[in-house]
């Protein structure tokens, strides 16, 4: 299974899109599950910063979640690691020149580690995540339209 994507338009600005963004704090928010995060150092948030997680998806699942890349305005990355696998997230983030812009969310899983989702891999990579994807993007867009 390779890359999974999905995209909306969001009416704001790319600057405020990749701000919330990149906020990984605020994760939880547009979460498809409930989600704990705690910052593994102090500063901003750039390439590099680290966060733990306890994701309660399928029970509690802890993690690490760590910023790989950040274009401003434009590029998202962000790799998790945890008991269940190692995953790839990003986003697109591309101003439509006319106040609205649009976020593509993708996801990647670079290493399956748990037995169920090994064995879901195919449903996962068919049905849930796409679906997963759509719910995040559809939260996205309405805390970003909502500020």
């Amino acid at each position: 299974m390779g890359v999974i994507q999905r995209q909306t338009n969001v009416n704001a600005s790319d600057s405020a899109v990749f701000a919330y963004l990149l906020d990984v704090s605020r994760h939880s928010e547009w979460a498809g599950h409930q989600l704990e995060v705690t910052p593994k150092s102090a500063g901003p948030t750039e390439v590099g910063s680290a966060f733990e997680t306890v994701g309660h998806q399928f029970g509690a699942q802890p993690g690490t979640v760590t910023i790989t890349e950040a274009v401003p305005n434009q590029q998202i990355v962000y790799e998790s690691d945890g008991p269940v696998g190692h995953f790839r997230h990003g986003f697109i983030i591309k101003d439509n020149g006319d106040g609205t812009v649009l976020v593509t969310k993708t996801m990647e899983m670079i290493e399956v580690k748990s037995l169920p989702l090994k064995l879901l891999r195919p449903i996962v990579g068919a049905v849930i995540a796409p679906r997963g994807l759509d719910g995040d993007l559809a939260r996205i867009k309405q805390k970003l339209e909502a500020a």
